[in-house]
């Protein structure tokens, strides 16, 4: 993988694990903050809390089996400050790897499937989207719940 797209993944993964934080601590100042976590937007989804806590798990699992380091567990309880120090954590991981340090082939499962992906491919088609996804379920679900945020909470970006 060259260095600059390697830096570059690292990059968009600490910028969506900054929107998490930022989605959290809004969410913490809530009045129902307990509610918002265990809602889901279908009876067969995670529920909010759970998507948060995958999300940032994505993060981890984008870096730590490339550079051979562990993945921290989920945190049993989801409340903002349970999901805020977990996503300390993986931020901490995060900040000790560099490019050169994903190196590692890849063999996991996505569903049923049996995975076998280099790197690159492991964090730009696997792990990033994923993140991304459950980050923006976990949106939807403070969204449908009546939390007022919008796309430049979710993105960083955006300017209303």
């Amino acid at each position: 993988m060259s260095e600059p797209f390697a830096e570059a993944l690292l990059l968009s993964l600490s910028h969506y694990l900054e929107r998490a934080e930022h989605l959290l601590r809004r969410l913490a100042e809530e009045d129902r903050p307990k509610d918002l976590l265990s809602f889901r937007l279908a009876p067969d989804m995670f529920d909010t809390g759970l998507n948060f806590a995958i999300a940032l798990q994505f993060a981890a699992r984008a870096i730590c089996p490339p550079s051979g380091l562990e993945v921290p567990e989920i945190p049993d309880e989801f409340t903002p400050e349970s999901l805020l120090d977990y996503k300390n954590d993986v931020a901490s991981i995060l900040g000790t790897v560099s490019a050169p340090d994903l190196v590692k082939t890849i063999r996991h499962r996505a569903g049923k499937a049996d995975l076998n992906q280099e790197p690159a491919d492991y964090i730009a088609q696997f792990a990033l989207p994923n993140m991304i996804f459950h980050l923006s379920i976990a949106y939807a679900g403070l969204r449908h719940e009546g939390m007022k945020v919008g796309k430049a909470d979710f993105d960083g970006l955006h300017r209303y």
